[in-house]
């Protein structure tokens, strides 16, 4: 991108057919500092490679080196901002502004981001919010207008002394569509070879004006803009057929209009090289165009100077002509602006700007962009150079097009707050808002009637939701929704079909997932604990569920499994003593339907275990264990896995303290969930030491039981 400080080569034109483009080395490119605000060297790489080498880049890891980096520089001055660096983008984006005004703000954020990005920025001088991934060309398109802003800025600071503002829109790459290209200085062919040429700054100012475009398309068509009053007010004719005011001014092409100082003779002359070298309005301030025009503001009378200006303006004619004829109105804007600067009483001006005129706004039309025919219509009636009945014809035309526009706007927004599960609130900005307005502006069009049915359909959706989950009441409140949005007595029959088998579906769902748990619970051990998530919690639920066919089998089936697997843990307690947990688990095994005599032999174990003479027994050795004195402890870890994925769970192991105070054969009795925390708490416990049992003055082994709980720290 050329740098508008420094000096354009001259281009003379030449006689060749047609105009050349070109896009101009690094070397040809201005240079500015790029600092990036970034920890992802990944990021750097893509950067660097969609810069292109049009500036140095120097990372830095805080807001702070930031600002001392651009504070050093007396070049064009660039900050890039990875959103994903900074906790709080829109104060680092301050911060830049106020202490490094002349810097040039471009953020990057992931695309999921970038429009919350966006808003958070809104009201900041950032220059753009592009994405990552980068996205190629786009994202160059926008970097060459930025480092061309830096560039002036910087310029503007050492030639005035003052510092340029920063735009006050923020532009993200969705609404970013400039067609950005580099153009050769040279100028059009001669009237009679009907060659055009750009000037290299015309893409320039093109491309900036594009991106200013651009921000103001992203914050007037935005959700966050969006709302009632803006639908329902929008750029719309007024009664008088005159276009809203606030249509978009367009810019007006950049015309040469410098008067250069010297001698009448010296200008003429200067005038007739430039006409033989065929420059007649290129480059700026070395043309004909102004060395005539400088030679008539110093002699108005001069003949030779309005000669040259009428050649000039024929040459105009004649690009105007070849301009309208490729559909080229930029450039037959341009050349008709120039003629009213060379000639402008002449006769063909007012016709030129009628057909421009016409062939504009019949374009914006045709294209469907409301908001440049409304901007063209303004500018032709303030001209006054068009007749009253084809501006009749464009503001019908118009008007027409704006209120396709509004329809269009307003099925959208329905639309997005039904994605947004936004179909009642908020006030004033629900789907159901809305299509009120959508209804009011065309209660025929199609739109309006695939919005009312997307909104009908997302109403049965909550109903059905609401209804499975057993809030009758919100079923009602959607269904009485549904039917005031004008959905029928046969809509809503078939609604409650569909959701009588839908709720079937999901009952059968929901006693195969409880019969599921319970026969895993049963597989780990985990019979009546943990409270909650055990194999008897889930049973309970399974019948509760009221389960018929199948599943009613299935529980019965587990009911008698569970019974059968408390009666032999009971009767483990009681042969090993622990006479207190064997009579709970009967009790248990009880309740779901353990047999009498199952019941009475599992007692008759414990009586027999009792009635064992007490010499024979040996020591206590439950009362060994619970005197043990521990002397190492190791705190099991919590499992990762476990941890990260929010689990709690519990395990019962099993192990002997030797006569040395040693923990060996260590077992899991029991775990909650099946093997998840095992191996944390059995490395734990082979790591405890203990001072050694005695009995009778001698160290013995005790057999010791432990429930060690994995809990989630708060």
């Amino acid at each position: 991108m050329a740098n508008p400080a420094s000096s354009a080569p001259r281009n003379h034109e030449s006689g060749n057919a047609g105009s050349s483009t070109q896009t101009p080395s690094p070397t040809q490119r201005p240079t500015v500092d790029l600092t990036v605000l970034t920890d992802r060297d990944d990021f750097l790489l893509e950067l660097g490679e969609a810069l292109g080498g049009q500036a140095s880049v120097n990372p830095v890891d805080s807001i702070d080196n930031a600002v001392v980096q651009l504070a050093s520089t007396k070049r064009g001055q660039m900050l890039v901002i990875d959103a994903r660096t900074t906790s709080d983008v829109r104060a680092d984006v301050q911060r830049a502004a106020q202490q490094t005004p002349n810097a040039v703000v471009v953020v990057f954020a992931e695309a999921d981001s970038e429009k919350q990005i966006a808003s958070a920025v809104k009201g900041t001088p950032v220059f753009a919010v592009l994405t990552i991934p980068i996205e190629g060309a786009k994202t160059t398109a926008v970097l060459d207008a930025a480092i061309a802003d830096a560039v002036n800025r910087s310029a503007a600071a050492r030639g005035t002394g003052t510092e340029r503002p920063g735009s006050a829109a923020t532009v993200t790459l969705d609404a970013f569509r400039p067609a950005m290209s580099y153009s050769t200085a040279r100028e059009p062919q001669e009237p009679e070879q009907g060659g055009r040429k750009w000037v290299l700054w015309a893409g320039l100012a093109v491309a900036v004006i594009a991106v200013a475009a651009g921000g103001a398309w992203y914050f007037t068509h935005g959700k966050t803009a969006s709302g009632p009053a803006s639908v329902a007010s929008g750029a719309t004719a007024s009664h008088t057929g005159t276009p809203a005011q606030s249509a978009a001014v367009l810019p007006q092409p950049a015309v040469d209009t410098s008067i250069v100082a010297g001698q009448v003779d010296d200008l003429l002359e200067k005038a007739r090289r430039a006409i033989r070298d065929r420059r007649y309005t290129a480059p700026t301030g070395d043309n004909a165009l102004v060395y005539y025009r400088s030679a008539l503001a110093a002699d108005p009378t001069n003949g030779e100077a309005k000669d040259g200006l009428r050649r000039v303006g024929d040459v105009l004619i004649s690009r105007f002509n070849d301009a309208m004829s490729g559909t080229h109105y930029g450039d037959a804007a341009l050349a008709l602006a120039t003629l009213k600067l060379a000639e402008p009483s002449d006769s063909h001006v007012s016709p030129f700007q009628l057909q421009l005129s016409t062939a504009e706004i019949s374009k914006a039309i045709g294209d469907g962009n409301a908001d440049r025919a409304a901007a063209l219509l303004r500018q032709v009636e303030q001209s006054g150079a068009v007749p009253a009945a084809q501006l009749a014809t464009w503001r019908a035309q118009l008007a027409r097009l704006q209120q396709a526009d509004k329809v269009q706007s307003l099925s959208a927004l329905v639309l997005d707050r039904i994605r947004s599960d936004e179909l009642t609130s908020p006030t004033g900005d629900s789907a159901q808002a809305y299509l009120t307005q959508l209804r009011a502006a065309a209660p025929t069009a199609p739109a309006t009637e695939r919005a009312a049915n997307a909104l009908t359909t997302a109403f049965f959706a909550k109903a059905r939701q609401d209804a499975i989950a057993g809030d009758t009441v919100g079923e009602g409140r959607w269904l009485a929704g549904a039917r005031a949005n004008g959905a029928s007595a046969t809509d809503v029959a078939e609604f409650q079909r569909q959701l009588s088998s839908a709720q079937a579906k999901a009952a059968h769902v929901k006693t195969e997932g409880l019969a599921s748990l319970v026969r895993q619970r049963l597989s780990s051990g985990a019979l009546t604990s943990p409270v909650g998530d055990s194999a008897a919690d889930y049973l309970q639920q399974l019948e509760g569920s009221h389960p018929t066919g199948s599943a009613q089998a299935a529980a019965a089936q587990e009911r008698s499994t569970l019974a059968a697997k408390l009666l032999a843990r009971a009767r483990s307690e009681m042969r090993s003593g622990q006479t207190a947990q064997g009579n709970a688990d009967l009790a248990a095994a009880t309740s779901w339907g353990a047999s009498m005599a199952a019941i009475a032999a599992v007692q008759r174990v414990s009586s027999a275990s009792q009635a064992q003479p007490q010499a024979a027994a040996g020591p206590d050795l439950q009362a060994l264990a619970n005197q043990l004195q521990r002397t190492r402890y190791v705190a099991p870890e919590y499992p990762d896995g476990a941890l990260s994925n929010r689990i709690s769970g519990a395990v019962t192991v099993q192990y002997v303290v030797d006569k040395k105070g040693y923990t060996k054969d260590v077992k899991v009795v029991e775990s909650t969930p099946n093997r998840m925390f095992d191996s944390a708490a059995t490395d734990a416990i082979r790591r405890w030491r203990y001072r050694p049992a005695t009995y009778k003055g001698q160290p013995v082994e005790v057999p010791v039981r432990t429930r060690i709980r994995f809990e989630l720290p708060n």
